[in-house]
């Protein structure tokens, strides 16, 4: 992926600058409240070779840049108008700058924008970057702990190319799909899918809601959906409740879920392109099905821990964030989903031999989320020397061991933190000295937070990509459109006052108010 998260730059900017840590993550939105991701390959090529339609649009779109509309008989609205395409040209040729865009309108526009970045900081990568939405003080911190996919390690594109090729053959010779599946070159397409999408388990296709669950656009295979087919399928306004959306949607929330994502796309085109007859809802239940028994398998985990070097990215950084984050004082957990001799591969690749001296507690095999919510899983020892679990009770957590299954209720009683516990209604919170980084918020983050009080943080490279695509020119000739548009509406409006609109008062906003959500 082009903007892969450096995490070891991260933590080595969380530990040595002291910067405040989040509690959670969140996508920015643009002026329409979907994700500006939405300007990836999923969105972007929205475009459809041969639409003359589109292309019109195209064309239209960019006169759109500097052509106001006028009103029919009103000189002082005329004006403002003027006023606001003369900015606009200056903005689309450049000549306007965000620092300047107030004093040269004369106090007419208040558009500055504050820099959020420090001078020194900047010359950092947008996706080495530690984001807060709350305040923390990490001198209070006496315990981090460490999700290990996508946290610690981070995977090259050949582990999800692997995952898609495993499920694809399950999908030829375990639900007999056509053969021709594995003839027709199908890969994984690392571009196609980003974090957040859904999966219409009914109709097969690639959604991606706004903030008001409102599916914004949609695909069907390799192919845009029309609007006019979401409006049919969505009832009009687009919008699912939420026992339809968790009925009828399957989240993309980790990165593994990209492949699972490309490839119902695939399968789905590939049937469209061939016209042979298929059930949608089948075709997105067996894909899933191939991909969720490709990670039970284990298959894909032997070949990654044995070939390291292909599937691990390297992380110069972190053996030494590790060691500086102990010598502050700080206890160190490792809680992952995964099983101990995968993580053993992973962490003596990227760390080294002795990864396991930097921890005070290790567990592996945990099943989050269950193991925020479900208060009676015990935990088991693993054996470091044969990897078998052990039956022994556990009643102490030691350093130098590794223990699988288990729950937060457990871990707080076998680690002798001090906190207090009610057997009646489950744990009093924690307080913000316990601070977990993730890359899932589903499976990593929202039960750490919302039930125990832990302060989270997300991994999440995907912010990074948005950050540097802000700063560009394009993008904030686009903010500065906008926010000129909205201005001229309010003046034009106040201009207008409050009786009663002629038919080309209203006319007039209309045009205004579409500019601005076209842009």
């Amino acid at each position: 992926m082009p903007f892969q998260n450096n995490i070891s730059w991260v933590f080595y900017v969380m530990v040595t600058a002291a910067i405040q840590f989040s509690s959670a993550f969140l996508l920015p939105q643009s002026h329409d409240g979907v994700s500006a991701i939405d300007s990836r390959k999923f969105i972007s090529s929205a475009v459809e070779p041969g639409d003359l339609q589109q292309q019109q649009q195209k064309l239209d779109y960019a006169s759109l840049k500097t052509v106001m509309p006028r009103h029919e008989s009103n000189d002082e609205v005329n004006q403002m108008l003027e006023k606001c395409e003369a900015f606009l040209c200056e903005i689309h040729d450049g000549e306007l700058l965000s620092s300047n865009l107030e004093d040269e309108t004369n106090g007419i526009l208040n558009l500055s924008r504050t820099n959020c970045f420090d001078s020194d900081v900047e010359e950092a990568s947008a996706s080495e970057r530690v984001f807060a939405n709350t305040y923390t003080d990490l001198g209070r911190v006496d315990t981090v702990g460490f999700d290990f996919d996508y946290t610690l390690v981070t995977y090259t594109n050949s582990l999800l190319e692997m995952i898609y090729d495993m499920a694809l053959d399950r999908l030829v010779n375990d639900c007999s799909y056509p053969a021709g599946l594995l003839d027709s070159g199908l890969k994984f397409d690392a571009d196609f899918s980003i974090r957040g999408l859904a999966v219409d388990r009914e109709t097969g296709w690639i959604c991606q809601l706004c903030y008001t669950h409102k599916v914004a656009v949609a695909w069907e295979g390799r192919e845009k959906v029309s609007k006019q087919r979401l409006i049919e399928a969505y009832r009009g306004k687009r919008r699912l409740t939420p026992t339809e959306r968790k009925e009828r949607l399957k989240p993309l929330n980790d990165l593994f879920s990209m492949a699972e994502c490309c490839l119902v796309a695939d399968v789905v085109q590939f049937f469209k392109e061939r016209s042979i007859p298929f059930h949608a809802a089948s075709v997105v239940k067996d894909v899933l099905a191939s991909i969720g028994k490709t990670h039970i398998s284990g298959n894909f985990h032997r070949i990654v821990a044995q070939n390291p070097e292909k599937y691990f990215e390297p992380k110069p950084y972190l053996a030494g964030v590790l060691r500086t984050m102990r010598e502050a004082g700080k206890k160190l957990i490792f809680v992952s989903n995964s099983p101990y001799w995968y993580v053993d591969a992973g962490m003596r690749y990227v760390v080294g031999e002795s990864w396991r001296d930097d921890w005070e507690i290790v567990i592996v095999s945990a099943g989050k989320p269950l193991f925020y919510t479900d208060s009676r899983r015990p935990f088991r020892e693993v054996s470091v020397e044969t990897g078998r679990v052990k039956f022994k009770k556990i009643d102490k957590l030691e350093r130098s061991e590794v223990y699988c299954e288990g729950c937060l209720k457990e871990l707080i009683r076998c680690a002798e933190w001090n906190l207090k516990i009610d057997d009646a209604n489950g744990l009093e919170p924690l307080s913000s000295n316990v601070l977990y980084l993730g890359d899932s918020l589903f499976a990593d983050l929202v039960d750490a937070k919302r039930q125990y009080g832990w302060t989270t943080a997300a991994v999440t490279p995907e912010v990074g990509w948005e950050v540097e695509k802000s700063r560009g020119t394009e993008y904030e000739a686009a903010r500065q459109t906008i926010d000129l548009l909205l201005h001229t509406l309010r003046q034009v409006q106040i201009i207008l006052g409050n009786g009663a609109r002629t038919q080309e008062d209203s006319l007039l906003l209309d045009e205004i108010e579409t500019m601005v959500s076209k842009w």
